[in-house]
C-alpha cells in the first residue's frame, strides 16, 4: 500500500474548490468557466433513442442532430463527454433553455452535490468514485443530469465505463427503463453511481482491516502514513457521499411532474443505501481513529519503557557515584586508602548496593 500517490491526489482534490474560487473572482454570477482538469481532447456527444419497442444508439453525433432534430415517440438519453469547451456547453444550455447559473455548476467540477428544480427540468449533480483496489488512488468524475420531458442529458468529464451496464439494460425490451419515461433512467444513473460508492467504501474497509492486522509488524513511519492516508480517503468519500443524501431526500419530497410518483420508491431505495454508507463511513472513521490512538499509545508506552530503563540505570549509579566521589576527594587522611583490602571492599560495597537496588526494583515490578 503506497501512501504517497494517494496523498498527491488528495492534495489535488482539496485544491480544486480553492482554484475555482480564484478563477471566478470578480466575475458576475453565471460566468461560464471550466473549473477542473481537462480529461478529454474534445467533447463527444452520444445518444440512445428508445421506447418500449425500439432502441437505437448513435455515436459521435452533432449537437444539431442530438437536440434540434425531432424524435417523436422516443425517449432520448444524450451523453455529453467532456466539459472544457465552455462555448459548446453554453450553446447546449441555450438549446435546452437552461439558466447560466446551472451551466456554471456543470462546468465547476468541484461543485458540491445538489439537486435543483426548474419549470421544465430537474438538475442533479454529484460525483462518481473509482478505486481499483484497497490502498490505491480514489479517482472521481463529476456527473450532472438534466431531466426534461422525454429527455435525459448527462454531462461528465470523461468516458464512464459504468454506463455500459445501463446501455445493456436499455436493450432488454421488457426492462423497466424501456417501459418507463426518462425519469426512471434518471433514477438508474443515480443508482449505479451510488452502487459504485459501495465498492470504494468496501476497499477502504479492507485497507483498515489490513492495517489493523499489520499494526505491530510495519515500520512506525509506514503505519502513520497509512493511517493518514485512510483518514484523507475517508474524509474525501464523506464529502462526496454525505451531500448526496440531502439531494436525494429533496428529490423525494419535491413534487414534480417530470418524476412519476410510482418511481419515488426507487429513489427511496437509493436514499436508504446512502444512509447505510453514511453510517459505514462514520464507523470506519472511528476505527481508523482507534487504530491511530492504539499506535500513539504504543509509541508512548515504548518511550515510557525506555525512560524507565534509563531512570533505573541512572538511579543505580547515584549511590555508586557517591561512594566513588568520597574516595576521589584526595584528602590526605582517608583510612581506607592505605588499607590492604580497601579497594576490593569498595567494589564489594558497590556490588552489594547494585544487587540490593535491583532486588528492590524487581520486587516492585519496575523491572
Amino acid at each position: 500500500m503506497k501512501a504517497s500517490k494517494t496523498k498527491k491526489s488528495r492534495k489535488t482534490a482539496s485544491k480544486l474548490g480553492k482554484a475555482g474560487l480564484s478563477q471566478k473572482s470578480g466575475l458576475p454570477p453565471g460566468s461560464l468557466i471550466h473549473i477542473g482538469e481537462k480529461k478529454t481532447h474534445q467533447i463527444s456527444i452520444d445518444m440512445i433513442l428508445y421506447n418500449s419497442e425500439v432502441v437505437e444508439e448513435k455515436k459521435d453525433i452533432t449537437l444539431q442532430e442530438a437536440l434540434e432534430k425531432s424524435y417523436d415517440g422516443f425517449n432520448r438519453w444524450i451523453k455529453i463527454t467532456g466539459l472544457h469547451d465552455t462555448e459548446l456547453i453554453g450553446t447546449i444550455g441555450n438549446m435546452l433553455n437552461l439558466d447560466n447559473l446551472l451551466l456554471e455548476d456543470i462546468l465547476n467540477t468541484g461543485q458540491r452535490p445538489k439537486v435543483e428544480f426548474g419549470n421544465d427540468h430537474v438538475f442533479f449533480t454529484f460525483r462518481t468514485l473509482f478505486q481499483e483496489a484497497a490502498g490505491t488512488d480514489i479517482n472521481s468524475d463529476q456527473i450532472s443530469l438534466v431531466l426534461k420531458d422525454k429527455l435525459l442529458v448527462t454531462f461528465h468529464e470523461s468516458e464512464l465505463s459504468l454506463f455500459d451496464a445501463l446501455d445493456e439494460r436499455i436493450k432488454f425490451p421488457d426492462g423497466r427503463i424501456r417501459l418507463n419515461n426518462p425519469d426512471y433512467l434518471f433514477y438508474a444513473v443515480i443508482d449505479i453511481v451510488v452502487d459504485q460508492y459501495f465498492k470504494v467504501i468496501e476497499n477502504l474497509g479492507d485497507a483498515i482491516d489490513k492495517l489493523e492486522e499489520q499494526l505491530f509488524e510495519l515500520p512506525d513511519h509506514e503505519v502513520l502514513d497509512l493511517i493518514q492516508q485512510n483518514r484523507r480517503d475517508l474524509l474525501y468519500v464523506k464529502k462526496s457521499v454525505f451531500p448526496v443524501r440531502e439531494a436525494i431526500n429533496s428529490l423525494m419530497k419535491f413534487e414534480n411532474s417530470l418524476i412519476n410518483g410510482l418511481n419515488i420508491k426507487y429513489f427511496n431505495d437509493v436514499y436508504d443505501h446512502v444512509l447505510q454508507m453514511v453510517e459505514i463511513i462514520e464507523t470506519y472513521r472511528e476505527l481508523n481513529a482507534g487504530i491511530r490512538d492504539i499506535f500513539l499509545s504504543t509509541q508512548s508506552n515504548r518511550m515510557n519503557k525506555v525512560m524507565q530503563l534509563l531512570t533505573i540505570i541512572a538511579t543505580i549509579f547515584i549511590p555508586l557515584t557517591f561512594i566513588v566521589g568520597i574516595y576521589g576527594m584526595n584528602f590526605e587522611y582517608l583510612p581506607e586508602l592505605h588499607w590492604k583490602y580497601g579497594y576490593p571492599l569498595v567494589w564489594l560495597v558497590m556490588l552489594a548496593v547494585v544487587l540490593a537496588m535491583l532486588f528492590m526494583f524487581r520486587k516492585r515490578k519496575w523491572l
